[in-house]
């Protein structure tokens, strides 16, 4: 039995962004509380929603001044992403058009905030490979990872079983997503910055060009 649907996180797996998010991170965590976020302090919380951020790092519960402390994040990291010229990591993009190709469902299930989404879509053409509806972004309805939440809710979305999904994630807490909504396979990328000492214990390791070149092995 193949694979039918391939859910991948966005920031940190398709996009290679991590130091933009935590040069970011650390300007906010300066301004509140006087200090960056130490290396352990920020792996940790990979994958995690600009809310459970902005809560670790001014301790505010209120949930419109956490919204207020995110979008103030996101605008110095979408500032920084245009004059860094970032883009999606080509090997994935071939990866996407293998499975096209193969009639394999692809989606997106990321914890970045609608406004990020929404920009990456418009300015790196995400719909040249995904549908809107099958990219899951924004959803403060949906627990933020490391709860399995948003994995459940898009392999459901899918139409596919859980048996039939496989997710590619970069950070221990979008790893540990993954893994409690029980797919067929759950693989780590090797992403700039992330401990794969950590990651390689939870998951396989890969990289795009494995992945593009392999989808036989990847997608059986």
């Amino acid at each position: 039995m193949s694979v039918k649907c391939v859910i991948f996180d966005f920031n940190g797996t398709l996009f290679f962004d991590y130091k933009e998010n935590k040069d970011s991170w650390n300007e906010i965590s300066i301004k509140y509380r006087g200090r960056p976020f130490e290396e352990d302090e920020y792996l940790s919380m990979i994958g995690m929603t600009d809310r459970a951020f902005a809560a670790h790092i001014t301790g505010e519960t209120d949930e419109r001044k956490l919204d207020e402390v995110g979008h103030e994040k996101e605008e110095i990291y979408l500032d920084m992403c245009r004059e860094r010229g970032l883009q999606v990591e080509k090997d994935a993009i071939l990866f996407f058009e293998e499975c096209i190709k193969r009639g394999v469902k692809i989606m997106i299930a990321s914890s970045a905030p609608k406004e990020n989404m929404d920009w990456y879509i418009e300015n790196l053409g995400l719909t040249r490979w995904f549908r809107k509806e099958d990219i899951i972004a924004g959803r403060y309805d949906i627990p933020s990872k490391p709860r399995p939440d948003i994995y459940i809710y898009t392999q459901k979305l899918s139409g596919f079983a859980k048996e039939d999904c496989i997710a590619f994630e970069d950070g221990p807490g979008g790893i540990k997503s993954a893994l409690g909504a029980e797919f067929r396979r759950v693989y780590a990328v090797l992403s700039p910055g992330v401990d794969t000492s950590v990651t390689g214990k939870l998951a396989p390791l890969v990289d795009w060009k494995y992945v593009k070149d392999n989808p036989d092995l990847i997608l059986s």
